[in-house]
This record gives C-alpha cells, structure tokens and sequence, in this order.
C-alpha cells in the first residue's frame, strides 16, 4: 500500500504541474493521441500478461502500466 501511496503523490504533483506549469509536459504533447487512442489496447494487453505471469513478473507488468496511466492521466 505505501508503495500504491507514493505512485498517487506523485500523480497529483505531475497533475499540478500540469495546472500551473503547463509548459513542463510540452515534450509529450506530440505523441498525447497516441496515448490516448491506445488506451484499451494496452489495458486489455496488461490483464493477460498479468494473469499469465508468475509474481515478480506480474510486478513488473503492474509497474509498466502504471506508467502508462500515468502518462495517460497527464497527457
């Protein structure tokens, strides 16, 4: 849990960049469709490689998604 804690402090300091810095994301305006468009794709990708792999895999799938919705929720 304090891990799960830390991910959502650090989302919402990059949420309020974006707020009150919105220069700060400029890099990732570019590819922000991309992001967005690829959504359920990459959910639906995630889920099966998080059932199909043993337990430190599956922590390695659960932290690339979370990047992924973070990207996500910022872009």
């Amino acid at each position: 849990m304090r891990t799960f804690g830390l991910i959502l402090v650090f989302l919402g300091f990059l949420l309020l960049l974006k707020e009150f810095q919105p220069a700060f994301l400029d890099w990732l305006r570019p590819y922000a469709p991309y992001i967005k468009d690829a959504f359920w794709g990459v959910t639906l990708i995630a889920f099966g490689l998080y059932l199909m792999t043993r337990r430190a895999a599956r922590r390695v799938v659960l932290l690339l998604y979370l990047i992924y919705l973070l990207l996500y929720l910022v872009v």
